[in-house]
Formats: C-alpha cells, structure tokens, sequence
C-alpha cells in the first residue's frame, strides 16, 4: 500500500517542525544555563568585591590604629611623591589631614632637607637617615623606598627633647667638675702648705684647718643638695599638703636670715595678710622661701632693699620676693632654674647652682610655678604660686 504524496508532506512537516521545537527548546535551554551561570557569576564578583572591600577596609583601620600608636609622624608617598596616608602625629606636625589632600611632600612640609631625603630614597633605592631642623625644631627622617609603588614610607621623630636633654646631661657633668674642682683644690693647697711646715706656726695652721673645714662644709651641702634633688626629681620625696598660714612661714624666714641681711646694712620688708591660707608641706615650702631670700641677700648690695609680699590670685596664693641688686638678664632668665646653673659665675659668691632647681621642683610639686621677673640694673623679683586652701 502505497502512501499518497500529500500524507509524505505532512509527516515531513511535522519532522520538520519536531527538530525546530527541539531546536528551539535547547537554545533556550542554554540561554537559561548561560543566565543562570552569569548570574552565579555576577554574585560570586559581588562576593568577592564585598570581601576584598571589607578587607581593604581592615587593613585601613589596621594600618591607621598602628599609625595612631605610633608618637612618631608616618606618611605613605606614592611614586610622584604625593602623600596618600598620614597619621595623627603627622597632621599634628605638619597641619590638618584636610591640607594634605592631592598635596605633595614638599607641599606639607615645606622643607628642602626632608624632602631631599626622601628624594635621595626614592632614586637611590635605599634607606635614608637625616637630621634637619624646621621651625626651631629638630627633626630626623627616616625614608624607606617600596619598590612595588615607587614610593616611599617616611617616619618623621622630633628629637628637639632628646638633644636638649643630651646638652644638660653634658652641662650637668661639666658643672659638676666645676663645682668640685675648686674645694678640693683649696683643700690640696691647705694640706700641702700644712705638709710643708705650716704646722710649726700655729696660726696659720688653724687658718689652713679653717678652709680645709670650710671647703669640706661645701662638699657636703653640693652633695646633700644633689641627693635631695635627685629624691625631689624621682618621686622619692611625699609632700604633705595640708592647710597652712603663709605669714608666719615667712616670719621664720626673716628672722633666720636677718642677722645676714643686718651685716650689710640692708632693710628688709615683708607685707603678708594674716589670713592667707595655702595647701602646702610647711617644711618644703621654707626651704623654697629661704632659698629665694638667701639669694636676694647675697645679691643685693649693702644697703640695699629686699622686699617680701603675698597675696592671694584667684585659686592660688602669689609669693614675691624682690631685691635692689644687678637684676637678672632677659636671656638668663629661663634657665636660672637649671641645675648649677649660675648667673654670672665672676660673681656668685660661692653657692651650688642647685638651691633655684630645687625650689622649682617642690613648687611644681604642689601643682604651682616659679618665674622671675627682672631687668638689668634694677633688681629682681622672685615669684612662685601655692594652691589656695
């Protein structure tokens, strides 16, 4: 049986048709495999942008709270040398973080030294170290080049302190020579001439024991006052602040130092209200009122005037002393309260350098302040403040 022609078309249509719709459903099919992959795809990118966001944000914060530990001034340049971080020491260096956007190196800093190091680090490929001094500020640098970026990681140290303190170290050592020296030559030259034969002339023999014993004195009051001031210093020293009347402190002052200040004919005042009351250690306090008066008789010439005065200021009680002596030189002034630090050596007149240190630290240990106040010629005050009771 033989199939008619329009039965052969029919089934090759339906064929036809058959193998488009399968056609057809696999194209979709993997139109709906390649979405579903790109979708995948699209979230796994997001993933992965969420982690490495959140990770560049770690390490900033990381980066910024090891920057922020650090008391030195850190900067990150980038090849052309602009600043891309800084920490909060090197905006509180160097200005606002604000400032420093898009700015270069040289731009912040305005320092041709600095910026040179960091040149030199850069273009040599190794690290630079280099002093340099900015604004009356001594600072060291210290460039590192990285040499994926081309840039450089700087760290900036203010050692103004340090060298500051460096120079005391060496004054102190030199002044301490200095103020040995001198009693340990007058003790040799009275135990030579005593060695020589001075011993048959009794007079000159109780001369020479005289200074051995004066200079002997000296020794003992530089190395009590060292000590004292080295306890002071550390801590080692309790003030006992309690409530006291200022009055009859100074009272006491005067009257051990008067019979000294009579033996030059010289007049001395004091004004102080009866009802001044300040927090303080009544035997610490003495020390920093009879030194001060000390000072002011052995300066002051015969005759001449000293003056004691206090007063209460807001919350504190303001002590003075002033004299009629050579005052005190405007560049000296700051530093008076150095350690052996004397105020024209041709004319102490003997003394340890160390009596102004040590009244400057048991002021500030009661939370006061000691200042001089003086020009050329005209003699000098004294001032130191003691919390109000």
């Amino acid at each position: 049986m033989f199939m008619r022609v329009s039965d052969l078309v029919l089934i090759a249509v339906v064929i036809v048709g058959a193998v488009l719709l399968l056609l057809f459903w696999a194209r979709a099919q993997r139109a709906a495999q390649e979405a579903r992959a790109a979708g995948q795809a699209r979230a796994t990118a997001a993933a992965e942008t969420a982690v490495a966001a959140e990770r560049y944000r770690q390490n900033v914060a990381y980066l910024s709270g090891l920057g922020d530990a650090s008391l030195d001034t850190l900067f990150l340049l980038d090849a052309d040398r602009k600043i891309l971080w800084g920490n909060q020491a090197a905006w509180a260096m160097f200005g606002p973080a604000e400032n420093a956007a898009g700015q270069t190196f040289i731009g912040l800093v305005h320092d041709y030294e600095l910026n040179q190091a960091v040149l030199d680090a850069t273009f040599g490929g190794r690290s630079i170290v280099r002093q340099a001094v900015v604004n009356g500020r001594t600072l060291r640098i210290r460039a590192v080049p990285v040499a994926e970026t081309g840039g450089a990681a700087v760290a900036i140290e203010d050692v103004t302190e340090l060298q500051r303190l460096g120079r005391a170290r060496r004054d102190f050592v030199a002044n301490l020579s200095h103020e040995l020296r001198t009693p340990l030559a007058n003790i040799g030259l009275a135990a030579q001439t005593l060695r020589d034969g001075a011993t048959r002339d009794p007079i000159l023999t109780q001369r020479m024991l005289a200074q051995i014993q004066a200079q002997v004195q000296v020794l003992s009051q530089l190395s009590q006052e060292m000590m004292d001031l080295a306890q002071i210093e550390s801590g080692q020293v309790l003030l006992k602040l309690v409530p006291a009347p200022v009055e009859p402190l100074m009272g006491r002052a005067v009257a051990n130092l008067l019979p000294q200040a009579m033996l030059k004919a010289q007049h001395l005042s004091r004004m102080v209200p009866a009802d001044l009351v300040a927090l303080m250690d009544e035997q610490q306090v003495a020390r920093v009122i009879g030194n001060l008066l000390h000072n002011a008789i052995k300066f002051t010439p015969d005759g001449g005037i000293i003056s004691m005065s206090a007063e209460a200021v807001d919350d504190d009680i303001r002590i003075c002393i002033a004299d009629s002596g050579p005052g005190v030189p405007r560049d000296e002034q700051a530093r008076i309260f150095e350690r052996f630090y004397k105020q024209d050596r041709a004319r102490t007149r003997g003394g340890t350098g160390l009596g102004l240190a040590i009244a400057r630290h048991i002021v500030e240990g009661h939370g006061g302040r000691i200042w001089v106040e003086s020009n050329p010629g005209e003699g000098a005050r004294f001032f130191f403040t003691l919390p109000k009771a």
